[in-house]
């Protein structure tokens, strides 16, 4: 039905836009929590984590399947399977610890509480709104041939509305506008070829290849500069190179991590003329 077909495809988008935002709010995190991060913190996280492992987890995995009784065992063995869980268990206790830090929260008082979410929120809409716009746009042009322009158009258009609206500077704003809108422009043209459950993972490719190809343009436009001592050349600062870098592996891991919307004969049904 197709409003089923558009909250699958809403659904996506978001989870698409998470990814892109999450491995820089992580980073940040890490590097605020690196400073306290003692050994009370650790065994905290590996007390946590033995909870996790032992407790959460298996309760968890029978709510996913909808019954008690699992139809297989961990793959390794159980001891493989508990310290797996154990790991992701600490793992998750640190990103907890991570997210803490950043927010910067954990301690104050109501008013800095809400300061600091608010402060979060924004600078995820930032990072997340150029992939939902390109994501958004290619379900469009799946969905309607005669959309495919204006779609396509505006998300070109809406990253430079976002850079120009954060206060980026045209520098980053022009770094944000080659790549984005070759990934825009090329992903819709793929679109527009086959729209069926093999569409999304060739978007995923053609996003990880225009970015990867992006960043070693820039990291050898970087080194090529220092080498003839031309700063005019560089492209990126080294702090907003790699944020960019972390920024483009998000956006890449969520186009393939995200449960595919696109049901197989989707070019039969779900597409207008």
């Amino acid at each position: 039905m197709p409003f089923t077909r558009a909250l699958a495809y809403g659904v996506y988008t978001l989870w698409v836009s998470v990814c892109a935002f999450a491995p820089e709010f992580l980073w940040q995190g890490l590097v605020l929590m690196r400073g306290h991060f003692g050994a009370a913190e650790l065994f905290s996280a590996l007390f946590i984590g033995t909870l996790f492992a032992f407790f959460v987890e298996p309760l968890v995995e029978r709510l996913k399947a909808g019954r008690w009784n699992l139809a297989h065992a961990p793959s390794g063995g159980m001891l493989l399977g508990v310290l797996v869980s154990l790991v992701f268990g600490v793992v998750v206790v640190c990103i907890h610890e991570a997210m803490i830090a950043y927010l910067g929260a954990e301690h104050a008082g109501d008013e800095a509480k809400r300061a600091s979410l608010a402060r979060a929120i924004d600078s995820a809409c930032e990072w997340a709104s150029i992939p939902a716009a390109i994501t958004a746009a290619w379900f469009v042009v799946g969905t309607s041939r005669r959309l495919a322009l204006p779609a396509t158009g505006f998300a070109c258009v809406w990253i430079v509305i976002i850079g120009h609206s954060y206060g980026w500077g045209w520098p980053i704003v022009m770094t944000s506008v080659v790549p984005g809108f070759l990934i825009a422009l090329l992903g819709s043209r793929i679109v527009l070829r086959h729209w069926d459950a093999s569409t999304i993972p060739a978007l995923a490719q053609l996003t990880a290849w225009v970015a990867g190809s992006w960043m070693l343009l820039a990291w050898g436009i970087q080194a090529g500069s220092a080498m003839i001592d031309s700063p005019g050349l560089q492209l990126y600062t080294p702090e907003a190179f790699y944020e960019d870098l972390r920024f483009y592996l998000g956006w890449c891991l969520g186009l393939l991590v995200a449960p595919n919307p696109v049901p197989d004969h989707a070019s039969q049904y779900g597409r207008a003329t």
